[in-house]
């Protein structure tokens, strides 16, 4: 078998797929390594740091023939020829760009934010919504006692918050707030700091006839900015608050005046789209 009939899920629980077939990886050691590997598309994951990673300082003077060891297992594992190449510091997973999940769905968010961007509304949100479909839980699950693989997770996640809320102001602009009202309320309630979130239930409700509870919103939001961290709602959500009391004609139009800062485009130079997936 080659590597390029095998699949990597790290949106969730670590899975591999050949074919129709799940591959099962027993060993922690392997899934860690594994994942790391993913987590290093198009660039050398060094040997050294795959040791510290893996054993820490108990490695000792052992912990080259242990590397050696897990990547032999994996390799017989994985059942594919070259799948798995040694560099001169370390080594690569030579898999396609569509082979892993995380890989397909960075690049999906790029073309996506492109799309808003040059104003095709319609296209970006559905490859913002194609994205999103990919996720299947929390990314890397069960492997995040690693330090790498806890930081490639929660970067992950801040890049599916981001993707969410484009996706969300795509939405909007299409006119389909009254579709994202109960989406955002369960958004605001997870995520009660997210000032975009917060925005975009506000826009919602006010565009639906509801501009009492719109306000509600933001006196909620205040009041836990206060209580939590000692400070007011942002300039933007402020004036956002301004334009429902008084019925602004801007909050008709396709994009309405609301809270940008507190989620960041999407750069396609972040560490999964190295390689030119």
């Amino acid at each position: 078998m080659s590597g390029n009939d095998l699949r990597f899920g790290i949106l969730g629980a670590l899975e591999v797929v050949n074919g129709e077939r799940h591959l099962s990886l027993r060993s922690s050691k392997q899934r860690s390594l594994l994942a790391m590997l993913l987590c290093h598309p198009g660039t050398v994951a060094v040997a050294d740091h795959l040791i510290d990673a893996l054993w820490g300082a108990e490695a000792g003077d052992a912990g080259s023939g242990r590397l050696r060891l897990q990547l032999h297992r994996l390799r017989r594992a994985l059942g594919a020829v070259g799948v798995i190449a040694h560099e001169s510091t370390g080594y690569t997973l030579r898999v396609g760009p569509d082979a892993v999940d995380a890989w397909r769905f960075e690049r999906l968010v790029h073309r996506g934010q492109q799309a808003l961007a040059s104003g095709n509304v319609a296209k970006g949100r559905d490859l913002l919504r194609s994205a999103l479909a990919l996720w299947r839980g929390p990314a890397l699950s069960g492997l995040d006692d690693i330090p790498f693989l806890h930081r490639q997770s929660t970067r992950l996640e801040e890049v599916r918050l981001a993707a969410l809320a484009d996706r969300i102001d795509a939405d909007l602009r299409l006119r389909r707030h009254a579709e994202v009202i109960g989406e955002l309320t369960v958004l605001v309630k997870e995520h009660p700091l997210r000032e975009t979130f917060r925005g975009q239930l506000m826009i919602a409700l006010y565009r639906g006839g509801r501009q009492a509870e719109a306000l509600e919103v933001y006196r909620d939001g205040r009041r836990i900015l206060s209580e939590e961290l000692g400070l007011e709602p942002s300039p933007d959500l402020r004036r956002l608050e301004v334009a429902i009391l008084t019925s602004d004609s801007s909050l008709s139009a396709a994009r309405p005046p609301g809270p940008r800062t507190a989620h960041r485009r999407i750069r396609h130079s972040c560490s999964l789209c190295a390689g030119g997936h």
